[in-house]
Order: structure tokens, then C-alpha cells, then sequence
């Protein structure tokens, strides 16, 4: 089967993309307004882009039913500030609740009982249980499309729970202990997760290629 983007609606285009590009990582993001009020939503349009500047992006769609932009979106323009944590398996239904389309102003972080500790360089805080989780300030906002919006954001300050990091060798900073984080990210469908705990290691190839 072929398909021309140009002959499909965006929720057509929506549903083909989000059943075949997976597994997405989620990126669990905190933003806060200047008159303090705070939110917080999931999002599976997320990825690492590189290091120097660190550089992470943020897909954002607009609400499906009024094609209003969602409060996450209009936050970090008002403020250029956000946190993103990454999801461990024991924050899954927790991070589900925060994907309720909630009306605009409800602090989900205090409908779902979620606990936050402050940042270190920026005012919305970070969720607490979060294995990884990044403070992040704009760097630049792309308005793709009239429901989309294309955040990039620079990593100013990263936060590793101790627990997942392993004593390195004499003068040597510590390993960190993916595998044990027990990260989820988003599949196909409108419910479906996978776990990262089914892994296979694929040595990288050197040039020039072994002789057969």
C-alpha cells in the first residue's frame, strides 16, 4: 500500500505515523505560568537531537476537538522554561492520569498526587520519582502547521537518581544503569506501551570490514 500525505486528513496521517514509528520514548513534561500555575502532560513526539548545544524536541499537537493549542505549548512560550521526565514502569499509571484533557488551569500534578522537587536553574520543578529527568529552556519554536507546534529545547541541568548510577573505577566518573530505570515509551494504538527490558546488543561495524 502506498500513501501521498497530500491525499490524507491529519488525523489519516496521524494514525499511519503513530502505528508504525515506535517504540517512541515519553518525555513527562512540568511546566509552570507566571502566575504559578503549573501543568503537566505526556508526549510521545520527543527525542534527543545532540550535544553541543544539547539540544532535546518536543512534538505538540493542538487539541483534537477545538484545534486550540494545548497548555503545555502555550506555557513554554510565555515562559521558555520546562522539565521533562523520563517514565519508569512504576510512574506508567500515574503519567497516564496526566494525559486526561483536563480543562485549561488544572495542576495534574495535584490530580494525580505527583511529588516534585525544585530545579536548580529553572522555576517549573521536576517530578521526583522520575529516574532521568532535564531542565530545559527554549531554544527555538517551530509553528509547522496550524496543529502543530515544534519545540526545541536546550538541556540546561540533568538529574540521575543515585540509585541508577554504578560506582566507576578509581578516577572515573560512575556508569549509568539504563536496564534498571525500567522505562516505558509509547507503541501502536491509543493504549498500548512497551517496556525497555527486551534488549539485544548488535556490535557497530568498523572500517574497514573484516576479511570473510
Amino acid at each position: 500500500m502506498d500513501y501521498t500525505m497530500a491525499d490524507l486528513t491529519p488525523s489519516e496521517r496521524y494514525r499511519l505515523i503513530v502505528n508504525t514509528v515506535t517504540p517512541r520514548p515519553i518525555a513527562w513534561v512540568v511546566t509552570q505560568g507566571k502566575d504559578g500555575t503549573r501543568n503537566c502532560a505526556p508526549f510521545s513526539f520527543f527525542n534527543a537531537l545532540g550535544d553541543d548545544p544539547p539540544l532535546i524536541v518536543l512534538g505538540l499537537m493542538a487539541n483534537h476537538a477545538t484545534g486550540d493549542a494545548k497548555d503545555t505549548a502555550r506555557l513554554i512560550r510565555e515562559t521558555g522554561e520546562f522539565t521533562i521526565a523520563l517514565v519508569g514502569e512504576a510512574d506508567g499509571e500515574a503519567m497516564n492520569l496526566t494525559a486526561i484533557d483536563a480543562p485549561p488551569g488544572i495542576d495534574e500534578l495535584e490530580l494525580a498526587r505527583i511529588a516534585t522537587l525544585p530545579s536548580l536553574l529553572i522555576t517549573p520543578p521536576r517530578i521526583a520519582s522520575a529516574p532521568v529527568s532535564f531542565e530545559c529552556r527554549t531554544w527555538q519554536i517551530i509553528d509547522a502547521g496550524p496543529r502543530s507546534t515544534v519545540v526545541l529545547g536546550e538541556i540546561v541541568a540533568m538529574h540521575i537518581d543515585d540509585a541508577f548510577l554504578i560506582p566507576g573505577a578509581a578516577g572515573r566518573p560512575p556508569r549509568i544503569d539504563t536496564p534498571a530505570m525500567k522505562l516505558i515509551g509509547r507503541q501502536h494504538g491509543a493504549g498500548m506501551y512497551v517496556r525497555n527490558s527486551d534488549s539485544f546488543e548488535m556490535k557497530r561495524v568498523s572500517w574497514p570490514l573484516p576479511d570473510d
